[in-house]
């Protein structure tokens, strides 16, 4: 008799984590491969989650828990280096009329702390201390080997490492025409903190500093500030780098007199830093995404800026996308009597739909992302005229939300095997309307669990 079908995910942060959650509730075995040795609670600055990520997450059962986290964002507060206020938006609160749930600000190191905790049976299933340092693979399944000699059998390898991925590399090695070239680049240099939150801070304000190839953004927490600054390179580079403290703090220095909100200058929000890191913000689409049992998630294959927050949600619906194509596969088979013998090129093609369906989405957010960054860090002559004077006249903003990120938004996958039980919606249609289980999809459910 087959063994049951399972998925070895490596990478225990957000993404691979997210995608644990799914493939639960979607009753696929898995196991993940995470090589730090535990989480910081205290790590990271800000994530997001967009309306299309909240039906994911109460789908899964988190949005519960979810919300007891978040901060709930109302306004954007635009001010420039010198503390002037030049621009009020609502476009935050615009996104739930639109699409009936909030954009949900977290601290990272709390949302991935939920995320940990939450997945179920996390005990015997997540791994830490797992370096990866090969991929076997077969006509059957795959073998990943580690770094300390520990092994870990399954049916395919899901890479959500990152965006220097070591899954990446090994499938590559695999590949008898690796793709041409490093698809990532980086344009800006980003400083991340989480502080503690001073007096002045405006609950349910994100302030955001707009300046000549720089902008800063800090988002108010529940209990600190969750702030990132984007430094821009004097040219874009290919090149990984990692920063030394004493970088970081001459980086922190080249802005300690910016201001951040109308009463606080950066070098005050610093010294109240309660963690901090400096890195590269990789942009870019990798052009391969599967090979060999081997797939990709993630910032393994769709990296942005963070200004606007589309980078985990992508993620998401990475997972979902992913987790909805497995699940049909097994079903089929369990139907035929073969659910743990799936052969190498029928997991092929459920990772070319994958693919096919996330990465033209992918390429626009992350166009979208591309065009905020750099308008707000006045690019260009035209991009400062633009953001400067033009956005707060006409509240270009908002018809930009309108217009071009909530028909990308209201494009979001949902798990298509699961109810929803709190479905919202806004002005804006979702294109997947609420799901609803019936008898068939709850005999499909019996099967998939009597199989593994």
């Amino acid at each position: 008799m087959a063994a049951p079908f399972r998925v070895i995910i490596v990478g225990g942060g957000l993404a691979g984590l997210i995608t644990g959650h799914c493939l639960a509730k979607a009753v696929i075995q898995f196991e993940i491969l995470e090589s730090r040795a535990k989480h910081d609670i205290n790590a990271g600055a800000s994530n997001a989650l967009w309306p299309q990520s909240v039906r994911v997450f109460e789908q899964l059962g988190l949005l519960e828990e979810a919300k007891k986290l978040y901060t709930e964002v109302n306004y954007k507060q635009c001010v420039l280096a010198d503390g002037t206020d030049f621009y009020k938006s609502e476009a935050f609160a615009r996104v739930k009329a639109l699409h009936g749930h909030p954009f949900m600000l977290f601290h990272r190191g709390e949302l991935l702390d939920m995320l940990d905790r939450r997945l179920p049976e996390r005990e015997s299933r997540v791994h830490n201390n797992k370096m990866v340092k090969a991929i076997e693979t077969g006509e059957r399944g795959v073998k990943v080997i580690c770094a300390d000699g520990s092994a870990f059998e399954g049916s395919i390898v899901v890479g959500a490492d990152g965006v220097h991925s070591t899954v990446q590399k090994l499938m590559e090695e695999k590949s008898p025409r690796p793709p041409p070239g490093e698809p990532m680049s980086t344009t800006y240099v980003g400083l991340y903190c989480s502080c503690t939150r001073l007096p002045n801070f405006e609950t349910g304000t994100f302030y955001e500093t707009h300046g000549p190839k720089f902008s800063l953004q800090l988002g108010v927490g529940n209990s600190r500030g969750l702030f990132v600054m984007y430094h821009r390179l004097e040219t874009p580079t290919k090149a990984r780098y990692r920063f030394t403290d004493e970088e970081k703090e001459a980086l922190a220095a080249q802005y300690a007199d910016t201001h951040i909100t109308p009463d606080y200058t950066f070098k005050e929000i610093w010294k109240s830093a309660l963690w901090a890191h400096a890195a590269h913000i990789e942009e870019g689409l990798v052009v391969k995404w599967y090979g060999d049992r081997i797939v990709l998630l993630g910032d393994n294959v769709h990296k942005m800026t963070p200004n606007v927050g589309f980078g985990f949600n992508n993620a998401i619906i990475s997972a979902v996308a992913l987790t909805n194509g497995l699940r049909r596969l097994i079903l089929d088979k369990t139907r035929d009597g073969h659910s743990g013998d799936i052969d190498t090129d029928e997991l092929t093609k459920v990772f070319a739909d994958y693919e096919e369906i996330r990465k033209p989405e992918a390429k626009k957010f992350i166009q979208i992302s591309d065009n905020y960054s750099r308008t707000v860090a006045w690019d260009n002559l035209l991009l400062k005229v633009v953001d400067r004077y033009i956005t707060p006249f006409i509240h270009l903003d908002a018809f930009l939300l309108k217009q071009l990120m909530s028909p990308q938004v209201r494009q979001g996958l949902v798990l298509d095997f699961l109810e929803e039980y709190d479905f919202k919606e806004g002005k804006v249609k979702w294109k997947h309307p609420r799901q609803t289980l019936g008898k068939e999809s709850e005999d499909e459910d019996d099967r998939a669990h009597q199989s593994n």
